[in-house]
């Protein structure tokens, strides 16, 4: 049990790691979109000081926007969530592609020798190989064209 709940740990840490720097981002974008509305055309001389307050107290600013149903933050946060399940989703679908049987194999080929090449690939003698493929062409059309190169 203590050794699933590791693997776990390490298996999702990961996306973890992203959903917790897009929120971080979510906040610093939705504050610095609050001081470009409050401060216009003074915003260059405010934005250090607003950046600062944002990158270092991040969990106030993000539950403060939350709370006032900031929609820069609100759809900002549901990206960065729908962006982290899609990555972890289709990278667990990349690695099942990978998984293969306990031979040593990808996918579904397998190691050969010569035995199996010639009983497989070279079962064909090249008589019959001539016969198949004059078999399967249509004999009249063939005369036709003979014909009409012999009249040229």
């Amino acid at each position: 049990m203590k050794d699933r709940s590791i693997a776990v740990i390490k298996a999702s840490w990961p996306y973890l790691l992203t959903l917790i720097i897009g929120l971080y981002l979510a906040e610093i974008l939705a504050g610095a979109v609050m001081a470009l509305s409050r401060y216009k055309l003074t915003f260059a001389d405010h934005m250090p000081t607003v950046l600062k307050q944002l990158v270092l107290h991040p969990w106030h600013y993000y539950n403060l926007y939350l709370g006032q149903k900031n929609p820069v933050l609100i759809i900002v946060s549901i990206a960065v969530v729908l962006y982290t399940i899609y990555f972890a989703l289709k990278r667990q679908s990349k690695a099942k592609q990978w998984e293969t049987a306990d031979t040593d194999t990808h996918g579904s080929a397998t190691w050969g020798n010569v035995k199996d090449l010639l009983s497989q690939y070279f079962t064909i003698s090249t008589k019959d190989l001539s016969n198949q493929f004059n078999d399967s062409l249509n004999q009249e059309t063939v005369r036709r064209l003979q014909d009409k190169g012999e009249q040229k």
